[in-house]
């Protein structure tokens, strides 16, 4: 991987992912048949209607980020929702997660690795 592939990467892993299904499905259809799955999941997930219906993954302890899964028609979409912390010290700030991850982009990677991973396994599910 290059230098532009490695920044491509980390910019990816805030941006929503799109996942076409063979039909129509419902937010609570779809989570049905994930909640068939739920053990192929590294996190926890719940159905939540604040702001509209959608399914919620528990914040990741390690990544401290989040993923919101919604349905509109035949398009599921999986929202990474960041989740971090700072702390702070003599004016110098770090990110828990970098604490946690590495420093430098390593955090970012392992992030789009995460939601690349868990939006191919909702794929699988729904898609067959």
């Amino acid at each position: 991987m290059g230098l532009f592939d490695d920044i491509k990467k980390a910019v990816n892993s805030e941006v929503p992912r799109k996942i076409k299904t063979n039909r129509t499905v419902t937010i609570e259809e779809l989570y049905e048949m994930l909640k068939q799955h739920e053990d192929e999941f590294p996190v926890p997930f719940k159905m939540s209607s604040l702001f509209g219906k959608h399914i919620t993954f528990q914040r990741h302890p390690q990544l401290e980020i989040q993923l919101i899964v919604s349905v509109k028609g035949d398009e599921i979409t999986v929202r990474p929702n960041n989740q971090e912390g700072e702390i702070e010290s003599g004016g110098i700030s770090i990110r828990t997660a970098d604490l946690k991850n590495g420093f430098g982009l390593q955090t970012e990677f392992n992030r789009d690795d995460y939601v690349t991973d868990v939006t191919a396994k909702i794929e699988k599910i729904v898609n067959g």
